[in-house]
């Protein structure tokens, strides 16, 4: 057989497996032209992160947030920590073994502030990465679990600052006027997302950027006059997911990772906000409420159902 005849078998063999072979199920395409359905998981409930099999979130509780964790479909939720003081911000790393958080942590004389910490996702060997008197929040971990990146206002404005998971080698990664916040991580761990909030003739906007970690080059991924917050990667990369009250209150949004294809996925009255996907790659776990009188709480949506 000559090497033209080969080729063209190959050929029609891969387009035989994109046809036949591949599960379908699990692959989004924007925009879509409906909007997906949706299901509560918790009755109240913030700030959500996935693990392997499970969901961490934070609850507010004993006067003070407390973190919890639970399976993917909502059962067995089981409360993590204990303290007399805030614990919130929850970010699970990619294998599902330690859960990073902020503390608000007490060092007397006056100086109170909010420190990042791990955790095994049972709640034990809780561990300060950071000590200093200024507030370090949102935690994100990198793909491979060793680093853990982060937003601080210790310079002029918040930046987002990275360190390795045991708390050395701390490195500013951001230093652009405004306010950056929200970091994700992509899935190949090259690339962050996140917000940067900035004046603007209306009072202030938020426009998610796409950062090469290596480089420091950025681009500009939402330019929507408004507030666009809260980036999360899809397992595989392609789309990013984020929340933007571009149309009138807070809602979940979807674009491809270019920020192409922009695509409005809640349509409510009432608050959507903080999406992330879950390992399937088309469902997303996000906040929300559905009345005047009702607590936000942990809700979830199928990108493939309507």
């Amino acid at each position: 057989m000559n090497r033209k005849n080969l080729t063209v078998i190959l050929v029609i063999a891969l387009q035989m497996m994109l046809v036949f072979g591949c599960d379908k199920k699990g692959v989004v395409s924007l925009p879509l032209d409906y909007y997906p359905s949706a299901k509560r998981l918790t009755p109240v409930g913030a700030d959500p992160t996935v693990g392997r099999e499970k969901i961490a979130f934070s609850v507010y509780i004993d006067d003070n947030y407390e973190i919890y964790i639970m399976d993917i479909n909502g059962d067995n939720v089981t409360r993590l920590t204990y303290n007399d003081t805030n614990d919130y911000s929850p970010a699970f790393s990619t294998d599902g073994n330690r859960i990073a958080f902020i503390s608000f942590s007490r060092y007397g004389h006056g100086q109170n502030n909010d420190e990042v910490f791990v955790m095994n996702p049972d709640g034990r060997n809780q561990v300060r990465l950071t000590e200093n008197t200024i507030t370090d929040g949102g935690p994100a971990f990198s793909p491979n679990g060793k680093r853990i990146a982060f937003e601080s206002n210790r310079g002029k404005d918040s930046d987002i600052y990275v360190i390795d998971a045991d708390g050395g080698n701390e490195k500013r990664l951001t230093q652009q006027k405004g306010e950056e916040c929200c970091v994700a991580f992509s899935p190949d761990g090259k690339r962050i997302a996140f917000a940067s909030y900035t004046a603007s003739p209306t009072g202030v906007r938020s426009d998610i950027h796409l950062m090469d970690i290596d480089s420091g080059n950025q681009t500009q991924l939402t330019d929507s006059e408004f507030i666009d917050s809260n980036p999360s990667f899809s397992p595989d990369g392609r789309l990013i997911v984020f929340d933007s009250n571009r149309d009138g209150n807070s809602e979940i949004y979807v674009m491809d990772a270019d920020g192409g294809n922009q695509t409005r996925l809640t349509n409510n009255g009432f608050i959507d906000t903080k999406p992330v996907f879950l390992p399937d790659g088309h469902r997303i776990v996000f906040v929300a409420h559905r009345s005047v009188s009702d607590q936000l709480g942990i809700f979830v949506m199928d990108l493939l159902q309507k």
